[in-house]
């Protein structure tokens, strides 16, 4: 028996598999069909994970498959009464990601992060290292991702290739073969991205421009670049901020584009606005709102602070919120809410000037502000108190109700997708403590609130063209809901029961009838009338990290188009 599993190992080494379809087949597994003591059970469960790899290296997923189920059902009964060893635990892991290949896009995402994680920490024999490497790479192959299958095989070392000769070799073949693809087309069509970018420093934040012909990138060393997303070329670069970077007086950053793509505004540090005139190439204004660095707030829990910023429908003002990414629970010991950071500013930019600025008095940050396409209101809503609507040419305050939502995640501190306004400046929609609530601004503030389920709350929001609502809902260690509200009604159509339990944005495509959906790290695309998976695309299937992975995303869904950072590199799907 032990000379069979021998042989059928080496087989499948040298590309000799089918030998061991024919030596473990059909005929040889009745014998053991219940195998009866701890030896036996052991070697019919390595006999069956080489058949079973047999069949995948052959393209016989359904019959892997099979070879799968049946290996999970031999040991489940076995761990109930003996010890297993280290190999079979691997072999089952790496079972299990190979029945996912076939299975839906949740046990795909899960069976494949499972090897990443035990990648990632390490401690595995190299005949296994290597087949789970193999395994990776072939899910990116059989999902067009030929950028990271190729990598992954690129980094193995001779003495793990010797260990699957044959089958590293043909998969290094495919690969090659398919990176002669359109890949433009391919996505067009959702089934794969396109990589640009050569600078070597990680992206702290990106941002696509409207209509989707440029991206930015803030690498972590202060280095601001932009680039062509046609060609991937190079449009401009400005090094004058890497000096902050490398003090450390900054580390994150905010970017955004004017309406007509004419200018970059870029927010970081505690108040650091600075505003490129890319047709020009060059710094056009800076602001101080009010320009601090972190050593020099107030003692606090916050951290990884960068200012947010974010343009009006025409251009006219800039909305600049200093604020923070994360919370540390455990160091706040009942420090105050910094000032800056319960602090807005709207800046008219032809003049330069703020027309309006206020700092609350109310022990909490600013959560979420958004200005009216038609650029008459401001809304700026407070964690877990208030929310606030201001007229932006008179400065008042029209509008203040206690009860903004508060969603308790800290990582959830920074600025939040809950807040909208619809597009004909009407309406106003927000996350309350219970209910999204929507104000009718034409119409004396008139309010009407659609409940939320009990225990959860809104965590992402948006209108859709008619006045829908769009929302996700949050509950801690459950799943999320996004619903659809139609207009004027508050009888909720499921859309999806997301596979995460947090959503942090959500976006409508209506001319190509499709839903992005964030839930960090991932970016999902998602069919709108029926909630339907089309594509997720998943940085932990791109690395071997077994921790949490921290990204950009921009979508842009007039153009159809979102940028994902990968390390120093933006994807384009």
């Amino acid at each position: 028996m032990e000379r069979m599993i021998a042989a059928a190992k080496e087989y499948n080494r040298s590309g000799k598999h089918r030998e061991t379809l024919v030596l473990l087949g059909q005929a040889w597994a009745e014998q053991l069909r219940n195998p009866e003591d701890s030896l036996q059970r052991h070697a019919f469960l390595r006999g069956l994970y080489y058949y079973a790899e047999a069949a995948l290296l052959d393209e016989q997923f359904a019959l892997a498959q099979q070879a799968a189920e049946r290996f999970e059902a031999v040991l489940t009964d076995a761990a109930d009464h003996e010890e297993i060893d280290q190999d079979i635990r691997l072999m089952r892991l790496l079972l299990q990601a190979v029945a996912s290949l076939t299975g839906s896009a949740e046990e795909c995402r899960r069976g494949l992060r499972s090897l990443n994680r035990s990648l990632g920490y390490g401690g595995a024999k190299p005949e296994w290292d290597v087949r789970m490497k193999y395994v990776l790479a072939l899910a990116d192959c059989l999902d067009d991702n030929v950028i990271d299958g190729k990598r992954k095989l690129s980094e193995l070392t001779p003495e793990e290739e010797a260990l699957f000769t044959e089958p590293i070799r043909q998969l290094n073949r495919r690969l090659e073969e398919r990176s002669r693809l359109d890949f433009r087309a391919l996505r067009a069509g959702r089934r794969a991205f396109v990589e640009i970018g050569t600078h070597d420093a990680w992206i702290a934040q990106l941002c696509l421009s409207p209509g989707g012909t440029l991206v930015a990138a803030m690498h972590q060393d202060g280095e601001l670049k932009l680039l062509h997303t046609e060609s991937g070329e190079e449009a401009a670069s400005f090094s004058d901020s890497k000096a902050l970077f490398e003090a450390e007086k900054a580390s994150e950053a905010a970017l955004a584009f004017s309406p007509d793509a004419r200018y970059l505004a870029v927010g970081f540090g505690v108040g650091m606005v600075k505003i490129y005139d890319l047709r020009e190439q060059q710094l056009h204004a800076a602001y101080d709102c009010p320009g601090l660095d972190w050593e020099q707030l107030d003692d606090n829990a916050y951290y990884e602070e960068y200012t947010y910023v974010t343009f009006s429908a025409t251009g006219r003002y800039l909305i600049v919120v200093p604020t923070a990414a994360n919370y540390d629970p455990q160091g706040d010991i009942g420090y105050p809410i910094p000032e800056p950071y319960r602090t807005f500013y709207c800046i008219d930019l032809e003049s330069g000037r703020v027309v309006l600025q206020h700092t609350f008095a109310d022990r909490s940050k600013i959560a979420a502000i958004a200005i009216s396409p038609d650029e008459k209101w401001l809304a700026v809503g407070l964690f877990g108190k208030r929310m606030t609507i201001w007229n932006v040419e008179t400065g008042q305050c029209l509008y203040d109700d206690a009860s903004f939502v508060w969603l308790g995640l800290p990582s959830r501190v920074g600025m939040t997708q809950t807040i909208a306004f619809s597009r004909d400046s009407r309406k106003l929609l927000y996350a309350a403590r219970e209910t999204v609530r929507i104000v009718h601004l034409t119409d004396s503030f008139r309010t009407e609130d659609i409940p939320m389920p009990q225990g959860r709350v809104c965590c992402a929001l948006c209108f859709d063209s008619q006045d829908s609502v769009v929302a996700a809902q949050y509950v801690h260690n459950e799943p999320a809901y996004i619903v659809k509200y139609p207009s004027g009604c508050s009888e909720e159509a499921m859309l999806i029961k997301h596979d995460s339990q947090d959503v942090d944005s959500i976006w409508i495509d209506e001319e190509r009838g499709e839903l992005w959906v964030y839930s960090s790290p991932v970016l999902q695309v998602r069919n709108y009338s029926s909630g339907e998976l089309i594509k997720a695309y998943d940085p932990y299937q791109w690395s071997y990290s077994p921790y949490a992975i921290g990204n950009s995303v921009s979508v842009e869904p007039k153009s159809g188009m979102a940028a994902i950072s990968f390390r120093s590199k933006i994807r384009l799907v």
